[in-house]
C-alpha cells in the first residue's frame, strides 16, 4: 500500500480495511528506494542461483518445467 507523510501522519492513498484504533506494523520504503533497487528479472535469477554449487545446479531435472507435478507431488510422469 501506498502512503503520503504529511504533518507527522501517514495518509493512505487508498482505501484501507482496518478497524479504528487496530495496531498495524509499517515498513517503510520510499519510492527512491523502490527505484533504485529494481533489476531486470535475469539479473535477480543470477543472484539466486550464484551461490549454489555446480554439482547442486547438475542434479535439478531437466523437465522440472513440463513434469512439475511428479517432482512436487509425486504423480506419475506424463508423456
Amino acid at each position: 500500500m501506498k502512503a503520503v507523510y504529511e504533518h507527522g501522519v501517514f495518509r493512505p492513498l487508498e482505501p484501507v480495511r482496518l478497524e479504528e484504533h487496530q495496531e498495524v506494523t509499517l515498513v517503510l520504503e520510499t519510492a527512491e528506494d523502490d527505484a533504485a533497487e529494481t533489476k531486470p528479472i535475469w539479473e535477480v535469477a543470477e543472484d539466486l542461483v550464484r551461490d549454489i554449487p555446480t554439482d547442486a545446479l547438475d542434479s535439478v531435472p531437466v523437465d522440472g518445467a513440463a513434469q512439475h507435478d511428479h517432482y512436487l507431488y509425486g504423480a506419475p510422469k506424463r508423456d
